[in-house]
């Protein structure tokens, strides 16, 4: 007689589990294989260690006696009768999970979030992720458990990867982000252009392939598109007489400035992210700029200005501006029948050139080589992918990244050549009153102020409260601390307060602007 469902089976050494016809744990010794991969595992600490199917809790006491500091099991079943099954046992005097530490058992939707949530949660708190499968019944969904293993192991290399960007440029992308946020009721809303263009729309990178746009435009009619590209991809364009109408900005750093020589006088509409060079705006017009909000961090800060309403429209942080460009093109269009076009979004180069002709480290390899160092690139010569013409080509691993998020927002899309279904972000702030703005920057520097206040002992608080006012105000500004080696999270010590303390006195000058 077949036994498909979930049954427990008592054996001479405890209970194990039949399901679909066969053991789970031994029908010998069920413990005995868990506990000895347990014995002999060397957990690191900060790692989160997925437990598969721990039909019966065999093992888990044990592992959680075992952890460092800083770990988390987490345990997780595909299978929905086995699921069931454990949900059922795990209260029962025989199968109590809830008196193991640090152990929580989750459902399939969060299993297949679980990457974000813990960033989102737990961010900084953890730094791998480690599989044990504790029945036989992580078989029969073995490469699934692979899969959210990898996704996980993404999302905390991209946290951390991202961790390094922010204490090298955190406090410049939130310097920007406050004086381009003083300046926006006088620039041009990002919403007057959602759903505006019946042209087909060209989208420009910088890589190689933009010569070949560039050779069609020559060919047909510019005012046949409305012509998008990233910064890096203006002056190629500029070169061959082509302006574009728009071009999209996220770099916080001065060196972008060399990609606007010669445009002071144009026309041409800026694309910025609150976060990009600030000192961009001394070239155009106010009304030639419109902003878009990146979200470079979780933060409690922009979450709370997002909700005031002062923010424009956000978007995710792509890393790449030619993605955001081409983002922002799905956007612009009347509606998905209007088809967008791309070059030089290639994520690849040929061997020794990383850029398309004239574009901005094209130039600099030239202009920087001399006898002794030859305008040879030996660099780009390494990570050959596969490639569509069957060309040599090499790519970097995270170009390679920004090339998945491009084929991600390709999936949605009807019409393409080589975009992504919109739905709306942000919220809408053309009725925002100017001086609303002011006056929420304004209560922002009084907050900086208050906290002055509480750590330079000018207000006295008994200890209890006073470390419950500096706690919640500090928190609540994570750019006062982002940037710092250790500022993925807030500590009250003493050490943190003093930097803390100098980062205050910065942002008061910037926010009186």
């Amino acid at each position: 007689m077949t036994n498909l469902k979930p049954c427990l089976v008592q054996t001479a050494q405890g209970f194990t589990v039949s399901y679909k016809d066969k053991f789970l744990y031994s029908k010998y010794n069920p413990s005995k294989a868990i506990l000895n991969i347990i014995e002999n595992l060397n957990i690191q600490p900060q790692t989160i260690i997925l437990c598969v199917s721990p039909v019966l809790p065999y093992g888990l006491k044990e592992l959680s006696q075992k952890l460092p500091e800083d770990c988390l099991m987490i345990g997780c079943e595909l299978e929905e009768e086995l699921f069931d099954f454990i949900k059922q046992n795990q209260n029962t005097t025989e199968f109590d999970f809830s008196s193991i530490n640090n152990f929580s058992f989750i459902t399939k939707d969060e299993l297949f979030n679980l990457g974000p949530k813990l960033i989102k949660q737990k961010g900084g708190t953890f730094r791998r992720i480690i599989r044990i499968d504790f029945s036989a019944a992580a078989q029969l969904n073995s490469n699934t458990y692979d899969m959210v293993v990898e996704n996980v192991t993404n999302a905390l290399m991209t946290y951390w990867a991202n961790r390094v960007t922010l204490v090298k440029f955190g406090r410049k992308y939130c310097t920007n982000f406050f004086k381009n946020l003083s300046i926006i009721d006088q620039t041009t809303p990002i919403q007057n252009y959602f759903g505006s263009f019946e042209k087909p729309i060209l989208v420009f990178g910088a890589g190689q392939s933009a010569q070949d746009g560039i050779t069609h435009i020559k060919e047909s009619s510019r005012d046949n598109y409305y012509i998008l590209c990233a910064d890096t991809a203006l002056q190629p364009l500029l070169a061959n007489g082509i302006t574009p109408d728009g071009v999209f900005i996220e770099e916080a750093q001065n060196v972008i400035c060399k990609c606007f020589i010669g445009t002071q006088n144009s026309n041409l509409h800026i694309f910025a992210g609150l976060s990009s060079l600030h000192a961009i705006t001394r070239y155009f017009k106010s009304e030639q700029i419109s902003y878009f909000t990146t979200e470079f961090t979780q933060a409690n800060f922009l979450d709370r200005f997002e909700k005031t309403g002062i923010l424009p429209p956000k978007n995710e942080p792509f890393g790449s501006v030619g993605v955001t460009a081409f983002y922002y093109a799905t956007i612009f269009r009347k509606n998905d029948k209007v088809p967008i076009y791309t070059y030089g979004l290639d994520f690849s180069y040929s061997a020794g050139r990383t850029h398309t002709k004239g574009a901005m480290a094209d130039n600099a390899r030239f202009m920087t080589s001399s006898r002794i160092k030859t305008d040879a690139n030996y660099g780009a010569a390494f990570n050959k992918p596969a490639f569509k013409k069957n060309e040599i080509m090499y790519t970097t691993p995270i170009m390679e990244r920004y090339a998945n998020l491009m084929n991600e927002l390709l999936s949605h899309c009807e019409e393409h050549s080589d975009v992504a279904i919109h739905e709306k972000t942000g919220i809408d702030t053309d009725g925002l009153p100017r001086c609303a703005r002011k006056d929420i920057i304004q209560k922002e520097r009084a907050s900086l102020l208050e906290l002055k206040s509480l750590l330079t002992g000018e207000k006295q608080l008994p200890a209890e409260e006073l470390e419950k006012e500096i706690t919640q105000l500090v928190q609540d500004r994570e750019y006062l601390y982002l940037h710092f080696p250790d500022g993925h999270k807030f500590q009250y010590t003493q050490s943190f307060l003093n930097r803390v303390r100098v980062e205050i006195e910065y942002y008061l000058k910037i926010l009186k602007r």
